[in-house]
């Protein structure tokens, strides 16, 4: 696996699971990074305040990357699963998703993503 892909598949599958992968994340992004998101373009932070949000409200998270597939000028874009519990009823949920990045020198410069909840 070349070094981007592996860089996407450490994001999408360790540094989403977990609280303490924002931290990690953080050394994996540039200092300019910006996500795309439907209510705007997020910095950093933000976006690890998501992924807060997020962890308040499903647990035991696990991400898959199915698919990727590498593009010209550093883009990436991978179809995901995913799977939780709900911290509210303990109920298992699981998704699918897509993730987009532009990678520039090795870490990740921005990003899109989509989820939906199958369950």
């Amino acid at each position: 696996m070349n070094e981007d892909a592996e860089l996407v598949r450490t994001i999408v599958e360790q540094c989403w699971a977990e609280p303490a992968g924002a931290e990690r994340m953080r050394g994996l992004v540039t200092d300019d990074y910006i996500h795309h998101s439907p209510m705007g373009d997020w910095s950093f932070d933000q976006f690890a305040a998501g992924l807060e949000w997020i962890d308040s409200r499903i647990g035991e998270r696990s991400y898959r990357m199915e698919h990727l597939i590498l593009g010209d000028n550093g883009m990436a874009a991978a179809y995901l699963s995913w799977t939780g519990v709900r911290r509210e009823g303990n109920e298992p949920v699981e998704g699918r998703g897509a993730y987009h990045c532009r990678i520039r020198d090795g870490q990740i410069a921005e990003d899109w993503d989509v989820f939906f909840p199958a369950s």
